[in-house]
């Protein structure tokens, strides 16, 4: 998109002209959020998810993964227990991305940028890491694979209400 002007776009803006059908000027001019996870955990997913969740009305959010499956299930599964909506309709391999221009591409681990993939064009990166949630207490109650996504769960979680504070309330 060039800004100022009144030629749009849309693909530049993270958008398909199918996606544009019945939206409001309001809705094309909101900042777009790739989130980009290597698909093993359906990690970008689940931001995109929490990220609509809180903030459809101010972000249009998208999701991508590197490799060759994203285990969409598990993410899916993950959100149900927090009451958040779940879909794979913006979820895509990085490559279906490659000529889009977004506003925000985060990156929510490092092997998601190391594959060797083109990567949008975009105005901010932001890398996230969420193999680093923390250490997970022995007395959690729960099996690893559980503890180990509740907890990335809750990271991204943070990471996104600090997004938010950040880029919305400026």
């Amino acid at each position: 998109m060039t800004r100022g002007s009144e030629s749009t776009s849309y693909r530049e803006e993270g958008l398909t002209e199918k996606e544009t059908i019945g939206l409001s000027d309001r809705d094309k001019a909101k900042p777009s959020v790739l989130f980009l996870c290597d698909g093993e955990d359906g990690y970008s997913l689940v931001a995109q998810s929490i990220l609509t969740h809180k903030a459809d009305s101010y972000f249009r959010g998208f999701s991508a993964y590197t490799s060759n499956t994203c285990n969409v299930a598990s993410a899916c599964q993950a959100l149900r227990q927090y009451n958040i909506t779940c879909s794979d309709q913006y979820l895509s391999k990085i490559e279906a991305y490659k000529a889009t221009y977004v506003d925000y591409l985060i990156a929510l681990s490092p092997s998601s940028v190391q594959s060797g993939k083109p990567l949008p064009e975009y105005a901010k990166f932001i890398p996230w890491d969420v193999t680093e949630g923390g250490e997970i207490p022995s007395s959690f109650g729960v099996d690893r694979n559980s503890a180990d996504r509740h907890t990335a769960i809750k990271y991204i979680n943070d990471q996104i209400n600090y997004f938010l504070s950040v880029y919305l309330y400026r």
